[in-house]
């Protein structure tokens, strides 16, 4: 009982001190004069531990939100006890709404396209929200604030750091250091060297001077090492990705900071090019989390579908039936895994359904070949014949059961088969189709 009580508490000073140091980190990478502070990576620290924690434990990661919030208005933004209060309302408040929407398309662990899509809609609804409602806290305390301008800082640099923390945080959720296991030195290498192509780009289009190496077209180039850092963020994998997106980002806004990179070739104001680079990180963020989300919907279907096989598979052959598939046009037969225990090894020698029906017994054979043509012509939906064919030097009897499957056309393409070995004695006594050529 006083381990329960104790882990609210450790979860409230985990998340406060996470916060305050990300802050402090935050507000050494850039400083244009706003009041928001142009990079903004606590909100990901927030955000992140909302939709990783266990329902007992969210609470304590919003009070802990809070706290933290309201100590960094008093110390960094240097706001008198009644303003920081507001403002760390408008702080937690925004991002408890959007990691609330982002929980919505949750299902478990499921990381799928449809949570992806949770993610960046309660990401947008949290940077619009507190940009509206911190745009005029900023003018209320600081009248000679830029509305728009205050907003659009906060906006980014909310959504970027939460786009980039949050899920480094999932990812890393329950990691354990292995001494062995991991990604393959192959997988490993080739994301390297994706993410060396992306540094020595990035380092020569956001370094200091591209105005006047590359003329009027700098401003043009910001979209040349984004692709390297994409496909080395997807050759690492959900863990190795996001930390490549995180250090590829804060490589992109500190070079912009230094003066560096095409964003600032037409500043309005100054460091505006830091509040837009930020925009540039969060559409690319976006799509390395989207591109990720469809190839894990893609990997849970396959193994989804996979699953059910072996499923279907392991139940027909506990019950003595294999299955076949014959296109209905070529014929060519595609045999289940399960098939040469039911039926023998003479299946493998039956590539096509004239293959099949040439082992049936001559007495039976016009009967087979009709049922099958009925099926596949599509006159009738399927077809159950009891009859007897040569297996692997043996005559056996073997109930067959045929259905069509159609296309969008209503057209048959394939033919789906039950096949199903009885002994005479079942034959005789019509247990399994009732009469021999029922």
């Amino acid at each position: 009982m006083r381990q329960r009580s104790s882990q609210p508490l450790a979860t409230v000073v985990t998340v406060a001190v996470a916060y305050l140091f990300v802050a402090w980190l935050s507000r050494s990478l850039a400083d244009i004069g706003t009041q928001t502070v142009p990079v903004w990576l606590s909100a990901g620290v927030v955000f992140g531990a909302l939709i990783c924690a266990g329902p007992g434990h969210r609470f304590a990661v919003v009070v802990a939100a809070a706290v933290a919030s309201l100590v960094w208005g008093l110390v960094g933004h240097k706001l008198s006890v009644a303003a920081a209060v507001p403002f760390a309302a408008i702080e937690v408040a925004s991002v408890a709404v959007g990691a609330w929407v982002a929980l919505r398309g949750r299902h478990g662990a499921d990381l799928g396209v449809g949570a992806v899509g949770a993610l960046i809609a309660g990401t947008l609804i949290t940077a619009t929200l507190g940009a509206t409602l911190a745009g005029e806290f900023w003018r209320w305390q600081r009248p000679g604030a830029a509305y728009g301008t205050e907003w659009r800082a906060w906006a980014f640099s909310t959504a970027g750091g939460i786009l980039l923390v949050a899920p480094l945080i999932e990812a890393f959720r329950g990691f354990r250091i292995k001494r062995s296991g991991g990604m393959p030195m192959t997988q490993f290498g080739a994301g390297a060297a994706a993410f060396s192509a992306f540094l020595v780009t990035a380092w020569v289009v956001f370094g200091t001077g591209g105005e006047q190496r590359f003329g009027t077209v700098a401003a043009t180039l910001g979209y040349l090492p984004m692709p390297f850092l994409l496909l080395s963020a997807m050759v690492w994998g959900a863990r190795g990705g996001s930390l490549a997106m995180l250090t590829g980002a804060l490589l992109v806004i500190g070079l912009t900071t230094a003066g560096g990179g095409p964003f600032v070739v037409a500043d309005s104001f100054a460091g505006e090019a830091v509040i837009e680079v930020q925009a540039y990180v969060a559409v690319w963020a976006m799509m390395v989390l989207l591109v990720r989300g469809l190839s894990e919907s893609r990997r849970q279907a396959l193994q989804q579908a996979r699953d059910w096989q072996l499923r279907y598979e392991r139940t027909l052959q506990a019950t003595g039936v294999a299955n076949v598939e014959f296109d209905a046009v070529t014929g060519a037969a595609v045999w289940a895994e399960h098939a040469p225990a039911v039926l023998g090894t003479a299946t493998s020698a039956f590539e096509n359904v004239d293959d099949w029906l040439a082992c049936t017994d001559e007495a039976d054979r016009p009967l087979a070949e009709a049922a099958w043509r009925a099926v596949s012509e599509g006159r009738k939906p399927a077809a159950s014949e009891t009859y007897s064919v040569r297996l692997g030097g043996r005559t056996r009897a073997v109930q067959v059961r045929w259905a069509g499957i159609c296309g969008p056309d209503g057209a048959v393409e394939r033919v789906a088969g039950l096949l199903r070995p009885i002994d005479d004695q079942q034959v005789q006594d019509g247990g399994a189709g009732g009469s021999r050529h029922g």
